[in-house]
């Protein structure tokens, strides 16, 4: 799927705007069948260059690119950027992959167990470091690419940016999603022989035009968070959701290349009686999970409309700590009842946590947590 949307200006389009020349330029839209060309814009219509007085474009003085009599630019070498030394340029291979490594070296010059985050291109598998050393981190960045471009949601399309193809169907979907984020986290394993933190995830706020600003209706935003986070916990990928950001507003979002994807706004509460004051879709974003787990974690699901977690996992029989779960007053406000395999469990209703201490005589434990459906009885 292409990612083209907006003013999209080619390469040579760039040098020539860099150097002071007017350039009328694609404008793509997307659709359901992918972007395409809705129309044509000129740019730099007064003549800006990026470059100082006295000097030319340094593309221009490497004979990449030139203009004709008639002020129209003309490429001069079409594979400059292509081939070096004669050979074909691959950008994780040639750059990507030194430059971490250079930069690991360095940083480990000064810290020997620093961890190093790495990730290649944003929807990307991570890139093959391939040099056997712990001590890496894979930190991609995963989104639910139709809603992030086309600002609308959708139970019934999705994409599959791992194999590179269009998702149907409100299930299908849903399995996708929890499958790519599976798929990137073993090939982090496999590249970086390291664990995997998914380091952006979240959703657009600014749906069809910011509808949810003007009726304060934001039930179709908490579906697509949850949808997204329960590709997080299907997967058992850990997550941090993109973003905070504490500028935001209606009208500005993020302030950052047109995005508004801040679970917080000041435009959205301003009741300073209220804790969550100014959340937006906190319903999906607020929810149970296990905070530390005496073992590895074997099965997380969370449903959000029945506000019930199901988590199972295989203990270590060399930790003796206590499993520790989260468990947010917000989704449970008349408390909530515990159901175990095996084992006891605390409620610590000042840290909001449940603490699960299991048996031995079984390898793998699980726990439901369900809603209370009135106020506990005294």
């Amino acid at each position: 799927m292409s990612r083209r949307t907006g003013i999209s200006v080619g390469s040579l389009q760039s040098f020539a705007l860099g150097d002071g020349l007017e350039q009328e330029v694609g404008v793509w839209g997307m659709g359901l069948g992918g972007a395409r060309q809705q129309g044509h814009r000129p740019l730099n219509t007064g003549h800006v260059r990026a470059w100082k007085e006295g000097r030319s474009c340094v593309w221009r003085d490497h004979g990449v690119w030139t203009v004709d009599g008639e002020g129209k630019p003309h490429l001069l070498v079409l594979d400059y950027f292509l081939r070096v030394d004669g050979r074909e340029v691959d950008f994780e291979r040639d750059y990507l992959i030194p430059f971490i490594r250079r930069y690991a070296d360095a940083v480990r010059a000064v810290d020997p167990e620093a961890l190093i985050f790495t990730e290649g291109e944003p929807q990307a598998l991570p890139p093959q470091v391939g040099d056997g050393s712990l001590g890496f981190v894979s930190a991609p960045h995963w989104y639910d690419v139709v809603q992030l471009l086309l600002k609308r949601s959708s139970s019934w399309l999705g994409y599959d940016a791992v194999q590179n193809r269009i998702v149907l169907g409100p299930w299908a979907v849903r399995r996708s999603f929890a499958w790519q984020l599976a798929a990137i986290r073993q090939s982090g394993t496999e590249c970086l022989h390291g664990p995997t933190v998914v380091g952006e995830i979240g959703i657009t706020f600014d749906l069809r035009g910011g509808r949810a600003f003007r009726t304060g209706d934001y039930r179709e935003q908490e579906a697509l968070m949850d949808r997204s986070l329960c590709a997080v916990e299907g997967s058992l990928c850990s997550a941090t959701i993109w973003n905070y950001t504490a500028s935001n507003t209606n009208a500005r979002g993020d302030g950052w290349n047109g995005e508004d994807l801040s679970i917080w706004s000041a435009d959205q509460g301003r009741d300073t009686r209220v804790l969550d004051r100014g959340g937006r879709a906190l319903r999906a974003v607020v929810r149970p999970y296990p905070v530390a787990t005496a073992g590895e974690p074997l099965q997380l699901s969370f449903d959000m409309r029945r506000s019930v977690l199901r988590f199972t996992f295989r203990h270590d029989p060399g930790v003796t700590l206590a499993t520790e779960i989260f468990v947010p007053p917000s989704q449970y406000p008349f408390g909530y009842r515990v159901g175990m395999t095996d084992g006891t469990f605390l409620k610590d209703d000042v840290r909001h946590m449940l603490t699960y201490r299991h048996t031995l005589g079984q390898p793998t434990h699980t726990i439901i947590i369900r809603p209370r459906r009135g106020p506990a009885k005294p």
